[in-house]
């Protein structure tokens, strides 16, 4: 029996697994369900794999009364895997636990939780700017113009026009847009913010408005090769496009065999795979001096 008051005797590993599974699907952008779809989650392992069956096109002919050829329908398998995982391992002092004003398990899950989001985030970004039907649009905006009309002229040449060739459903069409795109677009009047919405639930994900037909989410997380300089500013599209899986595997509690402390660790576990490149469209946008 422990003489210490311990904050994490009452901390519930399923409990805390939910939390963190709804934050991270609350909070992200990248790998939201505005992005992309969980059309393929299952029971998530790191190491497993989801299979994915594309039933091909029946053939559609004109008849002039003569015999017709049937289609046999056949699937394509394709393998969602689940080959990301990212865990968090801290420990708790049982005086700490004492001095603190506060929960700090709670607090240091929940950070660790925003920073398993990010890292998810950056790989979701990866995979679509690298398997996009259409990548590295050159959108390029004159100097002395407004910028957010500039922008807005090269996302409906460059990205709605490619969506529309491509008879991408017009509803659930996004676009992520880094910090710098942000403030270009918010001097555009044809940008709407979505606090005009008129909607009563709270806008999370990301979002902030609506700009060419788009669901407009910003984020910092669009994967860097360098730091400071985002591969891409854009990513747009539709969430057919991109399917992801996950689950927080594993959260628990356990004694530091080492130490007066306990140790409050977790896994998250997750894949993600394009299966619809036409639905996916990626720029880089220039500002002439």
């Amino acid at each position: 029996m422990s003489i210490i008051p311990s904050q994490v005797d009452n901390f519930i590993p399923e409990y805390w697994s939910a939390l963190l599974l709804t934050s991270l699907r609350k909070n992200a952008v990248v790998s939201s369900t505005l992005a992309t779809n969980r059309d393929y989650e299952g029971d998530v392992r790191q190491g497993s794999k989801c299979h994915i069956n594309t039933l091909t096109d029946p053939t559609v002919a004109p008849y002039s009364g003569g015999p017709i050829t049937t289609t046999r329908l056949a699937t394509t398998d394709a393998e969602l895997l689940i080959s990301e995982a990212d865990y968090f391992s801290f420990a708790v002092k049982d005086v700490e636990k004492v001095q603190a004003a506060g929960d700090l398990a709670a607090t240091a899950t929940a950070t660790a939780g925003r920073k398993m989001l990010e890292a998810a985030d950056r790989y979701v970004g990866s995979v679509m700017i690298a398997n996009a039907g259409r990548k590295d649009v050159a959108i390029s905006i004159a100097s002395g113009v407004n910028q957010g009309d500039a922008l807005y002229e090269g996302v409906v040449d460059e990205v709605v026009q490619t969506l529309d060739n491509n008879d991408i459903p017009e509803d659930k069409r996004f676009i992520i847009v880094t910090p710098r795109l942000k403030a270009m677009l918010l001097k555009s009047s044809k940008f709407t913010d979505a606090s005009q919405y008129g909607s009563t639930e709270p806008i999370q994900n990301g979002e902030i408005g609506r700009f060419a037909g788009l669901r407009v989410m910003v984020t910092t997380n669009i994967p860097q090769t360098a730091p400071g300089t985002p591969d891409v500013d854009l990513i747009a599209g539709h969430p057919i496009a991109t399917t992801m899986a996950n689950q927080i595997q594993e959260v628990e509690t356990i004694r530091d065999p080492e130490d007066f402390a306990s140790i409050i660790r977790g896994l998250h576990a997750y894949g993600a795979k394009v299966i619809r490149p036409s639905a996916l469209v990626t720029a880089k946008v220039t500002v002439a001096a």
